[in-house]
């Protein structure tokens, strides 16, 4: 049992995640407790207790083997599905990335007609970082590759302005569909480099990245064909970042599917993001052994690759938020975020949720301006801008705090926790249509959700407006 559920864990770990399991079976048991034997070695029905209907004969007319039963463990799966075969019923293959032959590749070409090469060279290794960091794209330099692999090619250029003045080219097209990708100019003062233009050459690298991962997640439509592979994170993250239980379930599965020996490590780290959002949201009713999978997954992504800033990033939130905020435990992972790729917004996020349970709220909160930053016309913006609210809120800063939230709210109709903060801010300030109005946002997106929960449930995730002392009755009685 521990082999096919927990195949990820070591034996210490995967010892205790079958110990924690057997006794939430046995608290949801309760007084049918003795239906369910365990041992050292075998875990069974009690049979003079349990009836078995079972007709051999006409089994394969009944449906196929453990019908609706799916979890996320490889291993799990594989043999799921060899039994599923073995009793004659259809079974659906695991999306692995190994049974494509072809891969994405990019290659990036730098246009050094124009001046100042330097300044293009550090762009493009800078793209390059964070195009490698992706897990499921393969840098080359060969733009003439007639293999199977398919291509896209990134441009990197200078166009020349008035004196000490320039601007940065970005092109990515797709030769084979001959369609232009993305495209952007970027003006940049050639003689001194500020924090702005910086941040904003950063930002430029992540937004590429961005289009990429989004155009090659549906490409597979444009082509009308399943021989090139798809990108799975492309369609793994957003079903994380709807903080729904059904989404969140849906994209463990795609990353433990697709696992392979090329993105194991940041596919880990993402499967350890979704425990700290399962057990945030109270999506689970195991939270120890929540707890302990999603320190495990953090541990082994690090170990199979330390210098991957989205593999830190994911890391050092399991290790904050899991500990409850324990600030200390993840915030060397987070600084080695920031510095192995600074064009990371995920890695300013996470050194900002470290800074924010650390109490050094000015640390969070320019963290979290840098993460917005980077962040700005991606599908990351609506998290980013979610986490400047918060880091605003810990710093008394209202005004900006509220905006940020609003924003995030806006970008983002299902996410839930800008709104709750939101109803906060707005009843703190007596902003009453308001409050009324995001709080039946909450009611349709939570149909658990009451104000008495929001008021008087400590583990209900407001724990900053706790902290503020936000959370007294007086404040919230007339929008009942």
């Amino acid at each position: 049992m521990q082999s096919k559920l927990w195949s990820q864990s070591d034996t210490a770990h995967a010892g205790a995640s079958l110990r924690q399991s057997l006794s939430a079976l046995r608290r949801a048991l309760g007084e049918h407790v003795r239906v369910l034997e365990a041992s050292r070695q075998d875990v069974s029905l009690n049979s003079d207790l349990v009836c078995v209907l079972w007709d051999e004969e006409g089994s394969h007319k009944a449906g196929e083997f453990l019908e609706g039963m799916d979890l996320a463990d490889p291993e799990f799966r594989n043999w799921l599905q060899f039994m599923r075969r073995g009793s004659g019923s259809p079974a659906l293959m695991p999306v692995l990335a190994d049974q494509f032959e072809s891969r994405w590749k990019v290659v990036l070409t730098l246009d050094e007609q124009g001046a100042h090469p330097p300044l293009l060279q550090n762009f493009a290794d800078m793209i390059s970082r964070a195009l490698r960091e992706q897990g499921e794209l393969e840098l080359t330099e060969n733009a003439n590759d007639n293999s199977q692999d398919r291509l896209v090619t990134v441009t990197i250029g200078m166009v020349g302005g008035s004196e000490g003045t320039a601007s940065v080219r970005l092109v990515a097209n797709d030769p084979r569909l001959n369609r232009q990708i993305w495209a952007r100019t970027l003006p940049v003062s050639v003689d001194t480099q500020d924090e702005h233009q910086n941040l904003a050459l950063l930002g430029m690298a992540f937004q590429l990245q961005s289009e990429l991962t989004r155009y090659l997640a549906q490409s597979r439509n444009l082509l009308g064909t399943d021989a090139c592979p798809p990108l799975v994170l492309g369609a793994a993250i957003p079903r994380i970042f709807s903080f729904q239980p059904d989404e969140l379930n849906q994209a463990a599965l795609m990353l433990s599917d697709a696992m392979d020996s090329r993105n194991a490590a940041q596919f880990l780290g993402w499967q350890a993001q979704i425990a700290v959002i399962n057990l945030i949201e109270q999506f689970t009713d195991a939270p120890e052994a929540c707890v302990e999978s999603g320190k495990m997954l953090a541990a082994k992504a690090i170990e199979m690759d330390p210098m991957n800033s989205v593999v830190l990033s994911t890391a050092a939130n399991a290790q904050v938020l899991l500990e409850r905020g324990n600030a200390a435990a993840g915030a060397d992972l987070a600084k080695m975020a920031v510095q192995v790729n600074p064009a990371n917004p995920l890695a300013w996020w996470a050194f900002a949720n470290v800074a924010i349970y650390a109490g050094r709220t000015e640390d969070a909160l320019r963290s979290a301006r840098v993460a917005s930053r980077l962040a700005a016309r991606t599908p990351l913006q609506f998290w980013c801008e979610f986490q400047l609210g918060l880091a605003a809120f810990k710093a008394g800063d209202i005004a900006t705090a509220k905006q940020a939230l609003e924003t995030s709210a806006c970008l983002a109709p299902q996410f839930r926790p800008p709104r709750r903060y939101l109803l906060a801010i707005y009843a703190d300030l007596k902003e009453h249509d308001k409050a009324v109005h995001v709080m039946a946002e909450l009611k349709k997106l939570e149909p658990e959700f009451t104000l008495d929960r929001f008021v008087n449930d400590p583990l209900y995730p407001v724990s900053l407006v706790r902290q503020k002392k936000l959370l007294t009755w007086d404040r919230y009685q007339d929008l009942g």
